[in-house]
């Protein structure tokens, strides 16, 4: 490896704020943006897409979005060995100028293959501009202080639900393909610039995780570093090959894999099930706001605790809020019953990322944390692929979205065993 020789004093002063706290705004700002748009957002499209150019059918519009699982799965793997190689920035450039094209195409087409070929290209767009990326960032920026950073950041997609709500209006006043078409002009205006913010590891620039006092100015510029910036001494305490035969890595991707299952069916789904229970489309879009918000004290909470406790006690608690939430949204026949399933599942699933990302950065590194949290995102891929269609296909063939929920979310339960009884890596 070579030898990093630029003066990093001159690139970051660390007289100043702490760095990594730009990249925690940076990344909370693109989390609640693309998130926004892209993630949650995609549940007020549904029924209009639907009816426009797929003949009503909500399984077809559900395929596309089985497609951008399919390809983040193919690209997890690859994007988390760029970001551990490269650094967060290009790629995120690249992910949001293709995303904001992406969001333009799919609002020109015209019948099915244009809109399913429209959106694999998005999906290359929403895959580079991700938040495994994002996250990768923050994680490299911080190690005693890694679960509240992360708690900080994931507060952007709680902030996200006014962004749906926006998204409800807009479509209202002047039809999906204008609404998508400004979408995709707003991620160039917007997100592209914040990503010219994100930077490698602290190292890269002679400060260290947390703002912990730099090294002297030798010792920075004679230390050897990773191409993403991480210290090799560090890069060489975990190998990848040795995570890679570790029992408990799997049993962690597979308790996330179940989980995330039923989670990309009812994100998806929320803003049209919620309306076949009794709610206007307004109405569904404002459950979703507070199931949004609701996630808010769930993610700052969870940051923190994670620091404090046990992160897989943290976990397993999500896990436990979003079976209540469930219960709650499953039972929904009016806008008080959506807030309460909002608030409470809300706060289990924002708690879920900030606690189940410290536990990996806790047990494997941060010096291959992108590659692992790629091959996790592309191991996941398989459930978050076929349920979005298992559900569309059960509303279209039966009416109902209630059953084919509740059947993805019952293995909640072996995730929180699966978790809970999850030992601590030994290596070396």
């Amino acid at each position: 490896m070579a030898i990093h020789t630029r003066s990093p004093l001159r690139t970051l002063n660390p007289r100043r704020v702490f760095y990594g706290w730009w990249i925690v705004l940076s990344g909370f700002l693109l989390m609640l943006f693309s998130t926004g748009v892209g993630f949650y957002g995609f549940s007020a499209f549904v029924n209009p897409i639907a009816d426009s150019i797929a003949g009503g059918s909500r399984a077809i519009v559900a395929t596309a979005v089985s497609i951008q699982r399919a390809e983040s799965g193919i690209l997890g793997p690859i994007m988390g060995f760029l970001v551990d190689r490269v650094g967060p920035r290009i790629i995120l450039i690249f992910g949001f100028v293709v995303g904001g094209a992406g969001f333009i195409l799919v609002s020109l087409t015209q019948n099915i293959p244009q809109f399913y070929a429209a959106y694999i290209f998005l999906a290359l767009g929403l895959g580079a501009g991700s938040f495994l990326i994002v996250s990768t960032a923050v994680t490299n920026w911080f190690s005693r202080m890694r679960g509240r950073a992360l708690g900080f950041l994931f507060l952007g997609p709680g902030f996200a639900g006014f962004l749906v709500l926006g998204i409800v209006e807009l479509i209202e006043m002047f039809g999906w393909r204008y609404t998508l078409a400004g979408v995709g002009v707003a991620m160039w205006i917007i997100c592209i610039p914040l990503a010219l913010i994100m930077r490698r590891a602290p190292e890269a620039y002679g400060q260290r995780p947390d703002g912990e006092p730099p090294l002297p100015a030798s010792e920075a510029r004679a230390q050897q570093l990773t191409g993403g910036g991480v210290p090799i001494a560090e890069a060489a305490l975990i190998g990848i090959g040795n995570v890679l035969r570790s029992p408990g890595y799997y049993q962690y991707v597979i308790a996330l894999g179940l989980q995330q299952m039923g989670f990309s069916a009812l994100v998806i789904f929320q803003i049209p099930a919620l309306e076949t229970f009794g709610l206007t489309t307004r109405e569904a879009g404002l459950a979703v706001l507070i199931w949004t918000i609701g996630g808010l004290p769930g993610r700052l909470a969870s940051g923190f605790l994670a620091d404090k406790f046990d992160k897989r006690l943290v976990l397993a608690a999500a896990f436990i809020m979003q079976l209540v939430g469930l219960f709650f949204f499953l039972t929904t026949t009016n806008l008080t019953g959506a807030m309460l399933y909002g608030v409470t599942h809300g706060i289990g699933w924002g708690m879920t990322t900030p606690s189940r990302l410290a536990l990996q950065g806790e047990f494997w590194g941060r010096a291959i944390f992108g590659r692992l949290m790629g091959i996790q995102t592309g191991t996941s891929a398989l459930g978050s692929i076929l349920s979005p269609i298992f559900v569309g296909w059960w509303f279209d063939t039966y009416g109902d979205y209630k059953v084919p929920i509740l059947l993805l979310f019952m293995p909640l339960f072996l995730c929180i065993a699966l978790i809970l009884t999850l030992r601590r890596p030994q290596f070396g």
